[in-house]
């Protein structure tokens, strides 16, 4: 039977790497971004939740391979990127919690959404911009939350943790936050996630004032907001599912070799790495695991991303393809 002759009520299933499932979300994503701005219906929210769901099946078929390509993606459009990641993050952390899968749901919605009222910005200026911020920008800045909702609700969408969550998705434990002060006691399970998912993924990923940081000392600041703006338990789950060395994160061993972490070891402190580029700079051809617990292979550093001829290619095998 040829393609064309295959009943149209099936549909072949397809294998694709993590890179390449990470690169199709986020032109979906920038597509329906586009489209909220220009004309918000319910066709577009259908969007929003064909993707949510399309992260809850990724997550459960590869979620360390996932982190990793969402870790080492360096697209220039900052925003998409970041609500991809932090969709996959609030999905797993929601997954430890023992939220429902609905709940989760709607909490992907809103780490896809969530800065919809600032997002011409974000796209227009703050991916490229080295100078401090203006009082114009602040204010724009500060009023997205609700700015946000407006559109979503523009759109149709009725769904109150979706809205919840976008509306106090920058709110802080110590009250400090914005758009309304709120306190602990005012801040729900959904929103403290996302506050925590959002402030990862924002340090993680480059902008145009600062470099991305280096796993290890994004996790240290997570660690010092825990109880201010960070939910304790929460920091300590998310420090849990990603490792001190997160899936993704580049680093030296000590033999001198460049490699990737790929996923958790037998030890939280010693995951297993692909060597990709050796001591003396040459370009393997193949990526070569190493077990970090071994004293040769042990993790000195963390490191920028090397220069390799054939990196994707390379790193396209580490990971399981994912069906879609």
């Amino acid at each position: 039977m040829s393609i064309t002759d295959r009943p149209t009520t099936s549909r072949a299933k397809e294998a694709v790497s993590v890179f390449a499932w990470v690169d199709r979300q986020h032109q979906l994503l920038a597509e329906t971004h586009d489209l909220l701005l220009l004309r918000p219906d319910q066709k577009t929210i259908s969007r929003c939740r064909y993707l949510a769901h399309q992260i809850q099946k990724g997550c459960r078929q590869q979620p360390v391979g996932l982190l990793a390509a969402l870790q080492l993606n360096r697209n220039a459009q900052f925003q998409h990127v970041k609500e991809l990641y932090c969709g996959v993050l609030a999905e797993l952390i929601g997954v430890k919690c023992n939220l429902a899968p609905a709940s989760r749901l709607s909490m992907i919605c809103a780490a896809l959404t969530q800065d919809i009222g600032m997002l011409d910005l974000q796209d227009d200026r703050l991916d490229r911009q080295s100078l401090a911020l203006t009082e114009q920008q602040l204010r724009q800045i500060k009023k997205h939350p609700i700015d946000g909702i407006k559109i979503l609700a523009q759109a149709g969408v009725d769904d109150r943790i979706w809205l919840t969550i976008v509306e106090r998705h920058h709110e802080r434990l110590d009250g400090k936050g914005y758009p309304h002060r709120l306190d602990e006691e005012q801040i729900d399970m959904g929103t403290r996630i996302m506050t925590l998912v959002d402030n990862f993924v924002a340090m993680a990923r480059p902008r145009g004032d600062r470099p991305a940081m280096m796993p290890p000392k994004i996790l240290q600041q997570i660690f010092l907001k825990r109880g201010d703006q960070i939910d304790p338990r929460l920091a300590k789950v998310l420090i849990e599912l990603l490792g001190l060395k997160p899936p993704g994160c580049w680093v030296q061993l000590a033999n001198g070799e460049t490699a990737v972490v790929v996923r958790p070891g037998s030890h939280n402190a010693f995951p297993v790495v692909a060597s990709v580029v050796g001591p003396d700079g040459e370009h393997y051809e193949q990526a070569i695991e190493r077990d970090s617990s071994e004293r040769r292979f042990t993790i000195v550093d963390c490191v920028a991303a090397p220069f390799h001829f054939n990196l994707r290619q390379l790193l396209e095998q580490l990971w399981p393809r994912l069906e879609i």
